[in-house]
């Protein structure tokens, strides 16, 4: 399945989870949240958000093993939409991280995503490190499962990687909508004590490939169509045959493709573990496309009549974290900058 969408680049995320052995009885999952915004001028509280990386993050578990169960944990924050100012009242994007240390102790099971969003998700959590969070558990039980699977009664050398996954996604802005064309791959690792000769290709246990696109109309942000594919391979057969993953996505089209997408994707695949790395990947899309709303909002503004972008043009849902919390300063400002565009419109 090759991805073909023609447009303006608009926005790419990339998350990356990376496995590893970091003790006998211990491994250690790393990620990675990028996201780069290729377009757009955002006038948000008072300054100016320029296109360039809006977010870079980082979440660090170490996973005790036998069960399986978060050791501990931790967030660093290098690039976030805030930093503390007078226009936050001081607050910063960073202040809901030590909140993240709910997690010491949780188990790896099917109740992490309710347990993560507890700890990092409404109000009082920051939604970015929420998402990379739940993928960095998910691609762990993954990648752990796979080596049970595989390799349960071999030694793997400290410091080797287990398991690595890789998810972009890219907005590209066309004439009458927003496609989001998204690529994932997951490699599981031989674990094989290295040698100065070892050939590349005796450490693929096997490989993963997950591609979709996602036609929305940008206006509605309605969901016109999803398609997706997968393909697995290994050292015999280095590129596999695509299989068409579409059909239990296509009653999706015409429904919103933000709000109760996430509940969607888990009525359609939550059931089969099989199914788990396509699932992970396609919960991305939502997130995804909220960064690429800045390009939208240009669409919006460039129409006759549109009012000129205000202060607090590039504003999130109230309550969606705990920097546009509802009584926050950044939503204080919000509301009152909507009060007053209301008071002109009823003056005229």
């Amino acid at each position: 399945m090759e991805l073909e969408a023609i447009g303006a680049p608009a926005h790419t995320r990339t998350l990356v989870v990376s496995l590893a052995q970091l003790a006998p009885d211990r491994a250690l999952a790393s990620g990675a949240i990028v996201d780069v915004r290729k377009r757009g001028l955002v006038p948000m509280a008072s300054d100016l958000q320029t296109a360039g990386v809006i977010h870079d993050m980082r979440v660090r578990a170490e996973i005790a093993l036998s069960p399986a169960r978060v050791a501990a944990i931790s967030v660093e924050q290098a690039h976030v939409a805030f930093e503390p100012s007078l226009a936050t009242g001081g607050e910063s994007c960073r202040d809901p991280g030590p909140r993240i240390a709910a997690l010491v102790d949780t188990p790896l099971d099917g109740d992490s995503a309710r347990r993560l969003g507890a700890a990092l998700g409404g109000p009082l959590g920051c939604s970015h490190v929420l998402t990379l969070a739940q993928l960095l558990l998910s691609t762990a039980q993954t990648g752990l499962a796979l080596e049970q699977q595989r390799h349960s009664h071999a030694a793997r050398p400290v410091g080797q990687r287990i398991f690595h996954r890789s998810l972009s996604i890219d907005g590209v802005l066309g004439r009458d909508g927003l496609q989001l064309a998204l690529q994932q791959a997951d490699v599981h690792f031989v674990p094989l004590v290295p040698r100065a000769d070892t050939d590349p290709l005796e450490r693929l246990a096997g490989r993963l490939e997950i591609r979709a696109m996602a036609e929305i109309d940008p206006d509605a942000m309605v969901l016109r169509s999803l398609r997706a594919a997968e393909r697995e391979s290994g050292r015999d057969a280095f590129y596999g045959a695509w299989r068409d993953r579409s059909a239990p996505l296509a009653d999706l089209a015409g429904r919103s493709a933000l709000a109760g997408m996430a509940a969607g994707l888990f009525a359609r695949l939550g059931e089969n573990a099989a199914d788990r790395p396509l699932l992970d990947a396609l919960r991305n899309l939502a997130p995804t496309l909220i960064q690429c709303v800045p390009a939208v909002m240009e669409r919006w503004q460039s129409r006759p009549g549109a009012p000129r972008p205000g202060m607090m043009a590039g504003g999130g849902m109230a309550d969606s974290c705990y920097m546009w919390r509802t009584g926050g300063a950044l939503h204080k400002r919000m509301v009152g900058e909507l009060a007053a565009i209301r008071a002109v419109e009823r003056s005229d």
